[in-house]
């Protein structure tokens, strides 16, 4: 006979026949699997927030967008090493009165600090920042080997190609 014992969190064990009542063990791995998903929860979800970012490539500049709500300016750094853009901002958290009882919290506070690799090379002297409504908007020129040229093709007849002598067997065939 087949048997499976399962062990419970708090250390009990209990022997599950699977053949016998196979409904259960359906119910007991379904059981299993909630106790796991409900248990996980990211670390980042818990100690910080993480603003989304968007970037884009217009034909003399690179734009990044940065959602960062909440934040003030001077609770930001932005910087630019290389091709490597770092992002960096605080979210200080609010007090509230010892009295105030707490019926929901879903808001992130924290440090933030996101880098990013630039799929061009830009010209880091002409680099703008503004920063309006929560939104970081960023303008990274692109670096003048950076942009692209065109390139004029021209049309040229085709030469004949000059080959060696023929031979008497191919000028027979």
């Amino acid at each position: 006979m087949t048997a499976i014992i399962r062990r419970y969190p708090n250390g009990a064990l209990t022997l599950v026949e699977p053949f016998y009542r196979s409904r259960n063990l359906i119910d007991e791995v379904e059981a299993l699997g909630r106790y796991f998903w409900d248990a996980w929860q990211p670390a980042m979800l818990m100690t910080s927030f993480s603003p989304r970012l968007d970037m884009h490539e217009e034909k003399d500049a690179l734009v990044v967008r940065a959602e960062l709500p909440g934040i003030k300016k001077e609770d930001l750094d932005v910087s630019l090493d290389g091709d490597m853009l770092t992002i960096k901002a605080e979210k200080k958290e609010e007090e509230v009165a010892e009295e105030a009882t707490y019926h929901t919290t879903e808001r992130r506070f924290g440090y933030y600090s996101r880098s990013v690799s630039l799929p061009v090379h830009v010209d880091a002297d002409k680099v703008a920042a503004a920063f309006k409504d929560g939104i970081l908007e960023i303008r990274l020129p692109k670096a003048k080997e950076a942009k692209p040229r065109h390139i004029e093709v021209k049309l040229e007849s085709p030469k004949r190609r000059k080959t060696g002598k023929r031979t008497k067997k191919a000028k027979e065939s």
